[in-house]
């Protein structure tokens, strides 16, 4: 679960801080930021698992169109930090269990674009990487004081980065150990050289050798966007398919058939498929019971929709919005549901009057912070510019964003930035910043601008 994400130099943002809950809803206009912010964080997820060429070919835009845009040219640097909260517990891909003593981690990250001899780009290297354990004193989020997390005073950083003459030398991954204060370590740890290096360090960890950074390797990875092709999801899924939903839900069919198989039991044949059918029928009340068609001559797995006028209907004439809810809920009612879930437009064919019933399931997916020590630990980022999906969430679900025009002092050059405001708990005169709080009726009044900038 990520509870900060700090930006600069990537596309649009610059000295950019967010704080973020388990369900947090990021509310704006088009062209205010809020798909930059879902794009740094696909950024890093894919930066845990590949070298940055692969990753930036996997964004939109060139490599080079991802530095944030200045009076003076691209920068040469962006940055990126974060706060996490990890599950206390863990399995390897490899099947070894491992456990963290500390569950609140800051990763930091820059990456910087070398130039050649003629002033063009020739690549994009790590300059600096660090992972830290956070201290139960440092904690500054109100949410998750309350919340039963467990703590290190560990001082050695999980992941280091050696500099001479400000200039990567060496990464050095550390093991924990019994002394988590930073004297004898067990094992061997692992030191990288950093010159010019191409990818993360957190990307070369593949087992629970290294369990901190391994489990915030894991949340990266288990980050999940999901950008529903309906005629990708509509299709049969083979039998040996992915139990986890692609990001276009292309294996829709597979990943419901193996929850009802995972979940089933002898009172519940249709296991959580059940639970499924309920809640999308809360929100499309036509609808009855989703059914699975489990086909071994032909050895895939497909899927339908029963109506309550006892009519079935196949997946390949469902209706796109059908489709979308399905593939969610695929995920909300999945008990082993974890890590991150980034959701463009929820509203997205919904009837408008069923969007506060839908906005509660996804808020209630999510761990609170009394259960948040015991449950595993999964998120809901969602971004919108409906006004009626900003109407069914809480103050404290709600980021406005919006873009603002800042003057460079030197060039008198006009920027654009991007800004992302919280609605504070207490919004007397003393208190209130229009720098980072606003008030509902502010956010409304953004969701009505027919302009791009505040």
């Amino acid at each position: 679960m990520l509870t900060r994400i700090e930006i600069d130099g990537f596309k649009t943002f610059e000295k950019f801080s967010l704080d973020l809950q388990p369900f947090s809803a990021v509310v704006g206009p088009n062209a205010s930021g809020k798909s930059n912010l879902f794009d740094a964080l696909k950024f890093l997820s894919l930066l845990s698992l590949h070298d940055i060429r692969t990753a930036m070919q996997d964004l939109r835009g060139e490599p080079e169109e991802l530095f944030r845009l200045t009076a003076s040219g691209p920068c040469s640097e962006m940055r990126f930090a974060v706060e996490v909260a990890l599950d206390r517990e863990g399995r390897d891909a490899f099947g070894t269990n491992y456990e963290v003593k500390s569950q609140r981690l800051r990763y930091e990250l820059s990456l910087r674009m070398k130039m050649d001899g003629r002033g063009q780009p020739r690549g994009t290297f790590v300059a600096y990487e660090s992972c830290v354990a956070l201290a139960k004193k440092d904690e500054e989020a109100a949410f998750f004081r309350r919340a039963k997390l467990s703590y290190s005073d560990r001082r050695n950083p999980f992941i280091e980065t050696e500099i001479e003459n400000d200039t990567a030398k060496a990464f050095v991954i550390r093991q924990d150990g019994p002394s988590e204060k930073g004297g004898t370590k067990r094992g061997t740890g692992r030191r990288l050289a950093a010159t010019e290096a191409s990818r993360t360090a957190l990307s070369t960890i593949t087992t629970a050798e290294f369990p901190h950074v391994y489990a915030l390797r894991d949340l990266f990875a288990s980050t999940r966007f999901l950008e529903i092709n309906p005629q990708a999801a509509r299709k049969p899924s083979d039998r040996f398919e992915e139990r986890v939903l692609r990001a276009d839900a292309s294996n829709l069919a597979a990943v419901l058939a193996h929850l009802r198989d995972e979940t089933r039991t002898d009172l519940r044949s249709e296991g959580v498929i059940a639970d499924i059918s309920m809640d999308l029928a809360t929100l499309i009340p036509s609808v009855r019971a989703v059914e699975i068609a489990d086909n071994p001559a032909a050895k895939e797995y497909s899927f339908g929709i029963a109506t309550s006028d006892h009519l079935s209907f196949s997946s390949r004439v469902i209706s796109d919005g059908t489709l979308r809810l399905l593939a969610l809920l695929a995920i909300l009612d999945d008990p082993a549901r974890r890590g991150i879930l980034c959701f463009e437009e929820p509203e997205n064919g919904i009837h408008e009057g069923r969007i506060p019933t839908l906005v509660d399931l996804l808020r209630h997916a999510v761990p609170t912070a009394e259960t948040m020590g015991n449950d595993t630990l999964f998120q809901i980022l969602v971004n919108t510019h409906s006004p009626a999906v900003m109407a069914a969430l809480e103050e404290n679900e709600i980021v406005a964003a919006d873009s603002v025009s800042v003057i460079d002092p030197a060039s008198k050059i006009r920027q654009v930035k991007t800004r992302m405001r919280r609605m504070p708990a207490s919004t007397t005169q003393a208190t209130f910043n229009w720098e980072t709080d606003l008030t509902r009726k502010d956010v409304e009044n953004l969701l009505r601008r027919p302009s791009d900038e505040a």
